[in-house]
């Protein structure tokens, strides 16, 4: 048995348990309320979340394309076809889609399965080697805590968000 996989997947697992329960039984209000006209809402930070773990498993340690783009989820969202929700102006923000979070979920399950595959199969010397992340080469290693790091900071963001709207434990 790798400790070290089951330790990477039962973080990845806690988070997106914890994810799912911090999103029940909100309302479309709910997750499109922004604490601030220059935060970001629920649903945004989902997508990222989304899009964040679908980037850097498929593209960047795969060197494929996204889901995102191969199952055609950007279909519905044609403008966010390229965008991974990096860099995001107040505007774009303001103009940013209603998702229907059931199908932004089912996208994230879609991704979450790939992650789970990808992790189940990677050996030591792929999280040693090299990978392009932006412009700059990153190890395999690396972005597995990239992953884990990135992903606990946006659920704790909407855990935040939620709190701030129903007070604790509601």
């Amino acid at each position: 048995m790798n400790y070290f996989k089951k330790s990477i997947q039962s973080g990845l697992e806690e988070y997106y348990q914890i994810l799912k329960s911090v999103l029940a039984n909100l309302n479309n209000s709910e997750l499109f309320w922004r604490p601030s006209l220059q935060s970001n809402n629920i649903i945004f930070l989902v997508w990222h979340m989304g899009l964040v773990e679908d980037n850097l498993t498929n593209k960047v340690l795969c060197k494929q394309d996204r889901i995102w783009v191969t199952d055609k989820y950007y279909e519905k969202f044609p403008s966010l076809k390229d965008e991974t929700g990096f860099g995001f102006t107040l505007e774009e923000l303001d103009n940013f889609p209603q998702m229907d979070i059931v199908w932004l979920m089912n996208y994230y399950d879609v991704v979450r399965k790939r992650t789970e595959r990808v992790i189940e199969k990677i050996t030591q010397e792929d999280l040693s080697l090299n990978y392009t992340f932006g412009q700059r080469q990153v190890s395999g290693f690396w972005i597995l805590g990239r992953l884990i790091t990135e992903e606990s900071q946006h659920l704790g963001q909407i855990s935040y968000i939620r709190g701030l709207m129903r007070g604790l434990n509601h």
